[in-house]
């Protein structure tokens, strides 16, 4: 018993002084000099989060706030989702991902790393997308929603893009027994298989989840001229709102509401 006890203990405390290289290394991704010195110690940073996400009962392992690090986990604990970026002197962002299964004895997980492959754009919004043919995001928030006995999980991102764009995204992943993680799903009204939402840097917007409503509440944004559709370098709030309602059909998008129409 003791023995059991000091085991625990042990493999505790191999995972809080992991947890701490972790914020360290995090500082230096973030406030590093220059690009060499944030990817060398994003290396590390990975290299310990992999060792640890890989040792046994690391699941049930309670992570503090780990700056750049995001982690995720949906109601019904079936897993967790691991995002961070690296910023880059020229404005753009580096993102990586892992996402940890665990088995029905909760013994046992798996590992899925993520690979970024391509930027998410408007010629592959409506792609489903392999886990190792991400996009590259950072995930900030988890909604479960359940369709025709489906579950589904619809994340909320942030991706900085670069030095004139910012995007947010609303992305659902599938994760079904004995098949590996898709991004993207057909699962709102307007047929996309998620949403992009691009605005210029100059002006900020706000894309969150509404636990009284059952909505995804998001600025409505359009160009500042009224005319450059597409133009996303002059796109910008207008003060109203779109919404994303959760249904039994899935998420049901209204567009330019005013926030006392959505109480």
């Amino acid at each position: 018993m003791f023995l059991l006890f000091y085991n625990s203990k042990s493999q505790e405390n191999k995972f809080f002084t992991q947890e701490q290289e972790l914020l360290k290394f995090g500082e230096i991704i973030l406030n590093g000099e220059n690009d060499s010195i944030r990817y060398e110690a994003n290396n590390i940073f990975q290299k310990i989060l992999i060792d640890l996400l890989s040792t046994k009962k690391s699941y049930k392992y309670k992570f503090g706030e780990t700056a750049p690090l995001s982690i995720l986990t949906p109601k019904n604990k079936k897993f967790k989702f691991f995002s961070w970026f690296v910023p880059l002197k020229n404005g753009n962002y580096d993102y990586y991902g892992l996402i940890q299964t665990r088995k029905k004895n909760k013994k046992k997980h798996k590992l899925y790393y993520l690979e970024t492959i391509e930027k998410l754009n408007r010629q592959n919004q409506n792609n489903e997308i392999q886990y190792d043919n991400w996009y590259g995001c950072f995930y900030y928030d988890i909604i479960t929603i359940k369709i025709k006995n489906k579950t589904y999980y619809t994340l909320l991102g942030w991706d900085g893009n670069d030095n004139y764009t910012t995007k947010k995204i609303v992305d659902v992943l599938k994760l079904e027994k004995k098949q590996e993680p898709i991004f993207g799903a057909n699962i709102f009204n307007n047929n996309q298989k998620r949403i992009i939402l691009e605005y210029s840097n100059k002006y900020s917007m706000s894309l969150s989840y509404d636990n009284d409503l059952d909505y995804i509440v998001y600025d409505h944004l359009e160009p500042i001229d009224g005319i450059s559709i597409n133009n996303f370098k002059i796109y910008a709030p207008n003060l109203s709102y779109d919404v994303l309602k959760k249904t039994e059909l899935g998420w049901q998008l209204e567009t330019n509401i005013y926030l006392n129409n959505t109480k």
